[in-house]
């Protein structure tokens, strides 16, 4: 399961990040896969991240489901690929309602909650990505440990050429010295599922401490 990480590592990822000392590592921005990402924020405060490093995003699992490649390319945020370009570790969080048997050390299944956006969304979206801002390639696709990349070398040739445009646009503001697309995903089982009301009150808090931070940053004199 390249590049998805259980959200318990999360926080201490992100706290990591935080204590690195500049030019050490590259910049991180932090994205809540919408709905269920939600339950991520209090994690990400917890870490010490702050609220200006999180941005949302929202890759459908039902365009997942339906192996809409086209979909999935289609809806994903300007932010998300900008910061990408740049060359930023754009980390995204989200939560699963449904338990797969994954395969673990020593070929044991373990259950894991792992939502198809993240295991199947972003190794679509990075290996896409990859390939139309032709970068470096290297790691062989994978979902579920089987390799897929014939296959999508033949969804990429089925891209209509507006869509095409889209991804490509950003190949204009690559960084120099950019060689993989840096998109990983971090997850765990939900509580809520389903629970607009819980995430409404996590993202309307979200905002009060955004706001708060940012009033603190303030420089009256610098405008």
């Amino acid at each position: 399961m390249p590049g998805a990480t259980p959200a318990a590592a999360a926080a201490a990822a992100a706290a990591a990040s935080l204590a690195l000392s500049p030019g050490t590592a590259r910049p991180v921005r932090h994205f809540i896969n919408l709905s269920n990402g939600a339950e991520a924020l209090a994690l990400l405060e917890s870490a010490g991240v702050p609220p200006a490093q999180v941005a949302f995003m929202r890759l459908q699992s039902s365009h997942c489901e339906a192996q809409d490649y086209a979909g999935v390319l289609a809806n994903l945020d300007h932010n998300l690929l900008m910061h990408l370009a740049l060359g930023y570790e754009c980390r995204v969080y989200d939560f699963g309602s449904r338990g797969y048997d994954w395969e673990a050390e020593e070929g044991e299944l373990e259950r894991r909650y792992v939502p198809r956006a993240v295991w199947w969304g972003l190794e679509w979206t990075r290996y896409a990505l990859t390939r139309m801002w032709k970068l470096p390639h290297e790691e062989t696709p994978l979902l579920r440990g089987y390799n897929v990349e014939a296959n999508f070398d033949k969804q990429l040739l089925t891209l209509t050429k507006p869509l095409k445009k889209r991804i490509k646009y950003y190949r204009n503001h690559l960084a120099p010295d950019l060689d993989a697309v840096r998109l990983h995903g971090y997850y765990a089982a939900t509580d809520l599922d389903g629970n607009k009301d819980a995430y409404r009150e996590m993202l309307l808090a979200h905002a009060t401490r955004s706001a708060a931070s940012e009033a603190e940053a303030a420089d009256p004199e610098a405008f």
